[in-house]
C-alpha cells in the first residue's frame, strides 16, 4: 500500500474513534504516561499540524478549534494536503527535532505516530485495541528502523524503551511493544 495511504488510513481511524468520543472519555488514563484522552488528543493535533507546517516551510498553525476532535479533521485535511503535493516525499524538509529529513520520512513518521496513537485511544477508551494487520505491519517495518539513541528511546524521548514481546505475539503487540508500550495495559 502506497505511504500516503497509510498515512490517511491511521488518520481516519483516529477521526472514527475521536467520533465516538464524549465528556466522560476526556479525563481516562492513556498508555502514554501522565496522559489523559485529552492530552492525547491535543498532542495529535499539534504533531499533525507541526508535520504539515514542516512539509509546506511555514509556521506551525494553531489549532482550527478547542475541540479536539474538530481541530484533529482540521489537521488532518491540512496534513493530508500537504503531503500529496508534487514532489513532497523526495524533498528534504525539518523533520521536527530531528533535523532536515526527505519527506517520505517525515509522512513514514506521522503514519506511525498516529497509527499507535489510534491504539492507545482504543486501550484508553475500552474497546478492541487490534489494528488492521496490514497497517500494524507496515508500521512496525517503519518503526524497527528507528534508533535506540536517547533522543528517540527513552526518558523525556518521543519514545519509551522497547518493551519485551514474544516474536509469535499478534503484529499489535509487536508493534506497540517495540514503542514502549505495554501490550497489557493498563494490567
Amino acid at each position: 500500500m502506497d505511504l500516503l495511504d497509510l498515512n490517511r488510513q491511521s488518520l481516519d481511524l483516529n477521526l472514527e474513534l475521536m467520533a465516538g468520543l464524549d465528556e466522560s472519555h476526556l479525563d481516562l488514563a492513556t498508555p502514554c504516561a501522565g496522559w489523559t484522552v485529552y492530552e492525547l488528543l491535543r498532542h495529535q493535533v499539534e504533531t499533525t499540524l507541526s508535520f504539515a507546517a514542516a512539509i509546506t516551510r511555514t509556521a506551525v498553525a494553531e489549532p482550527a478549534s478547542d475541540d479536539m476532535p474538530t481541530a484533529y479533521r482540521a489537521a488532518a485535511d491540512a496534513a493530508t494536503e500537504a503531503f500529496r503535493a508534487d514532489g513532497v516525499l523526495e524533498r528534504d524538509a525539518e523533520f521536527p527535532g530531528y533535523g532536515r529529513r526527505p519527506g517520505r520520512d517525515l509522512v513514514a513518521a506521522h503514519f506511525v505516530d498516529g497509527l499507535v496513537h489510534s491504539w492507545d485511544l482504543r486501550r484508553a477508551i475500552g474497546v478492541d485495541s487490534a489494528l488492521d494487520p496490514e497497517l500494524a505491519t507496515a508500521a512496525f517495518r517503519m518503526a524497527r528502523r528507528y534508533p535506540t539513541t536517547p533522543d528517540v528511546r527513552g526518558p523525556g524521548a518521543a519514545f519509551a524503551l522497547p518493551v519485551p514481546v514474544p516474536d509469535d505475539a499478534p503484529i499489535t503487540d509487536r508493534l506497540v511493544g517495540l514503542l514502549g508500550r505495554s501490550p497489557r495495559w493498563p494490567a
